[in-house]
């Protein structure tokens, strides 16, 4: 099967819709056409010259990356201009640009699910699960039609109910996501080709538990403070650590990968030991004595969803060419006080 553009968009898509992005973000496809064909891909978290040489040598068309080029909106594409000469020297070459950002971020197996693999959390669940997005469906088919019908809904749920009628029609009622609702009514249009049915919907009050931001999760074993800030360092390769707070004994443990600030409050709340993000601010590092707060870097809490790109896409598309960076994009560098 040749793979397109649209292939790859409409996996991110079923992955980590782009409406459940933050209403600043920039994502989707930002360079190029649906319509490309695609051999080989790259993966990595900001495009900048050196990942734009790298995809050139490794004949790439397609880069999908966390964080978006195009952000803020741009006016013009101009040579002098950092962005600009990068986005002219992508279309010179016909790579596109796909990025995942802060919808990547709000998915269960995005950013902090990927944090908390690296850490070797279990048990994880949304630290901020408030997206109240959940849609009661009641589907009515011909019966004949079931069997084409079920493995659609699979794709989406593993709740539905089933009950034929003596009328020859069946009825499945399942719970879905509203982001994936589009695409799941499409898919069944396809499947039913053309036979009759009729699909009702209800709102839910209950959390998404597809969708939200951050995550907690339980080690099996507890560790002292000092063994877990080691392992946080060692785990994300991270140079250095700022941290607050006291915690003796680590075994719950909220993440958020990038920049989780905003949620200290929901980490103290829900009784984390520890709290690992990035982006904290001076006054933000006043936390109670029982709660440890780190700050592990932007790049790197996030630099594992690298590779979680090029695995899952690999998979999906195992006759196509997917690589992960291999430029370290992170523009931040320490001095040694040795130095």
């Amino acid at each position: 099967m040749t793979v397109l553009t649209r292939h790859i968009s409409d996996f991110l898509e079923h992955w980590a819709p782009n409406a459940t992005k933050m209403d600043y973000d920039n994502t989707g496809l930002l360079v190029g056409n649906y319509d490309q064909q695609i051999e080989n891909v790259l993966t990595c978290l900001d495009v900048t010259p050196a990942v734009i040489d790298e995809a050139i040598q490794k004949n790439v068309q397609l880069i999908v990356a966390h964080h978006p080029l195009i952000f803020p909106k741009i006016k013009r594409i101009i040579s002098s201009d950092p962005v600009g000469a990068m986005l002219q020297k992508l279309i010179q070459h016909d790579i596109s640009i796909i990025a995942s950002h802060t919808n990547l971020d709000a998915a269960r197996s995005g950013v902090s699910k990927v944090l908390c693999d690296t850490l070797g959390l279990d048990n994880c669940s949304f630290l901020d699960d408030s997206y109240k997005t959940m849609r009661r469906m009641m589907l009515h088919i011909p019966s004949a039609m079931r069997e084409d019908v079920e493995p659609v809904i699979d794709t989406f749920t593993l709740d539905e109910s089933w009950t034929t009628s003596e009328d020859n029609s069946s009825m499945v009622c399942f719970n879905i996501d509203k982001h994936h609702a589009a695409e799941l009514k499409k898919k069944l249009s396809l499947a039913l080709d053309g036979a009759p049915y009729s699909l009702d919907e209800v709102s839910l009050e209950g959390s998404s538990p597809l969708f939200g931001f951050g995550m907690i999760g339980y080690f099996e074993k507890p560790l002292s403070r000092d063994a877990f800030l080691q392992h946080v360092r060692t785990q994300l390769n991270a140079p250095a650590l700022r941290w607050a707070g006291g915690s003796k004994e680590i075994k719950k443990v909220a993440v958020c990968g990038g920049s989780g600030s905003s949620l200290i409050n929901k980490a103290i709340s829900s009784g984390a030991d520890a709290f690992v993000t990035a982006d904290i601010k001076y006054h933000d590092f006043f936390v109670p004595d029982n709660f440890l707060l780190v700050d592990a870097g932007h790049y790197e809490t996030e630099a594992p969803i690298i590779h979680t790109l090029k695995k899952r896409l690999q998979e999906a598309f195992p006759n196509t060419g997917v690589f992960a960076t291999e430029i370290n994009t992170n523009p931040m560098r320490g001095l040694d006080k040795k130095a």
